[in-house]
């Protein structure tokens, strides 16, 4: 009787979805064939703008209103479709769309620095819904295109630096020189740089330089490895990363799989004293000497950590080594540019382990990668809809629910979720007046277009 129940419930989610996503499908109709006031018109009337108290009102619908900053962002109007975006985006912070959108409108009117701020919160978005990794490809893309302008800058006004100015506590990681003989674990440099830069950066007290900033920088002045970790070369390395200070290392990995880890804490100064770091083990020991060491360059700057934070770093991203060695060559293949490689790798990472998040996360189609990696947002977004489109659910990002998930907990979410799905609150709701009253929000200025919508319809 139980399953019989769970599976009505679930038919009766399937039917209000269904119900819900309908009504949005003129205004996407419109939107594709580029009758824009007409996909104004609809998705006004979704919200039922009306007149309370001498005050214009619309009934929230993040979908609609979302759907209104997106018509604005292909009229061009970027500072009115920042607007709405915001506004959706500091409710709903999980709705993919509008973060996307959002982020677009702020690159459209040269705010690349905020447009990473909104791409950053990428994790905010569940997994499911594809938008997600669309952030993450141009999170990727944008932070790549402003380093690369950074570096040049500072290569460009390199007499000008003055190491003093950066932040006090600065820091960038350099890759790890490989000392074994055998080839196959020279990936391991990006992999252990890349864990290192994600632990130091769960402390706000650190600024810690990206990785890619390194490999824009070694692109930049030809950089290779030698010369990399050559002393000489480190004050200026130092002061183009806008650094105070750089880790620098190397490791050993023996036939019978023991390794060595060397590290040391340089001052980009014409002197360096460096604070060095020993540690030895059998290679799958390497993810817990990677954190001692990391817990080594926190006391370094006097850097205490909560109880929580330090249980947070701690966190092993995986045991399996192969899982992390084929994680290490996926990131060698993305900065390459070989999607179709890194895809393949990070697609063998989480088979072997499903609860590697951070092959997870980079686990996106070559497709998409592309799409998202363009100097045009124009180019870009007939791409990425193309994609969805084409996702086999097809349409624009939608939840969708495992039926292995349902629990009452779940069921409770789900209801809320489409509580009102498949009708537009107003007179003739079913809900009370306080409850809809709830979900009215004052019809914002930004909403004011060339369509006047007729407020006192109803």
């Amino acid at each position: 009787m139980k399953k019989i129940l769970i599976y009505v419930f679930m038919v009766l989610l399937i039917i209000l979805s269904g119900c819900a996503t309908s009504k949005y499908r003129p205004a996407e109709k419109y939107l594709l064939r580029r009758e824009y006031n007409k996909a104004l018109r609809h998705y006004l009337h979704i919200l039922e703008p009306h007149v309370r108290d001498g005050k214009p009102y619309i009934y929230y619908d993040k979908e609609a209103v979302t759907g209104i900053g997106m018509v604005y962002w292909h009229m061009g109007r970027y500072e009115t479709a920042e607007k709405i975006l915001k506004m959706v985006v500091n409710k709903n912070p999980e709705y993919g769309k509008a973060r996307y959108y959002l982020g677009i409108s702020l690159e459209e009117l040269g705010r690349i620095k905020e447009a990473i701020d909104v791409y950053k919160e990428y994790f905010r978005v569940p997994e499911r819904d594809p938008f997600r990794q669309i952030l993450m490809g141009r999170l990727d893309w944008v932070v790549r295109m402003e380093v690369s302008r950074e570096i040049q800058l500072a290569i460009k006004d390199e007499s000008r630096l003055d190491v003093a100015a950066f932040p006090e506590k600065s820091v960038a990681v350099l890759y790890f020189l490989n000392l074994s003989d055998d080839p196959k674990w020279q990936p391991l440099q990006k992999g252990l740089a890349e864990m290192m830069i994600t632990d130091l950066s769960k402390v706000d007290e650190l600024d810690v330089v990206e990785r890619i900033r390194l490999n824009s920088l070694m692109d930049e002045i030809k950089l290779g490895m030698t010369g990399l970790i050559d002393e000489n070369n480190m004050p200026r390395v130092g002061k183009l990363l806008g650094a105070r200070y750089l880790v620098k290392g190397s490791y050993l990995v023996m036939p019978d799989l023991r390794m060595t880890l060397d590290a040391g804490i340089y001052e980009t100064k014409n002197v360096f004293v460096p604070t060095t770091t020993n540690f030895e083990g059998n290679l799958n020991r390497l993810f817990r000497m990677e954190k001692e060491l990391v817990l080594r360059i926190f006391d370094y700057f006097d850097i205490k950590l909560s109880p929580q934070l330090r249980e947070e770093i701690l966190k092993i991203p995986t045991e399996d080594m192969m899982a992390f060695m084929k994680y290490c060559q996926g990131l060698d293949a993305m900065d390459r540019g070989d999607f179709s490689s890194a895809y393949k790798l990070f697609r063998e990472a989480v088979k072997i382990d499903g609860n590697f998040t951070q092959a997870r996360d980079k686990l996106m189609s070559p497709k998409l990668w592309q799409a998202t990696h363009s100097t045009s947002t124009t180019r870009m977004n007939r791409e990425v809809a193309r994609i969805i489109r084409e996702m086999p659910r097809g349409g624009l990002a939608r939840m969708e629910m495992r039926p292995d998930l349902v629990s009452s907990w779940n069921r409770l979410q789900w209801m809320g979720r489409f509580q009102n799905a498949g009708f537009i609150p107003g007179r003739g709701s079913r809900k009370s007046f306080n409850e809809a009253e709830r979900n009215a929000i004052l019809l914002p200025k930004i909403l004011g277009t060339p369509i006047k919508p007729d407020l006192n319809k109803k």
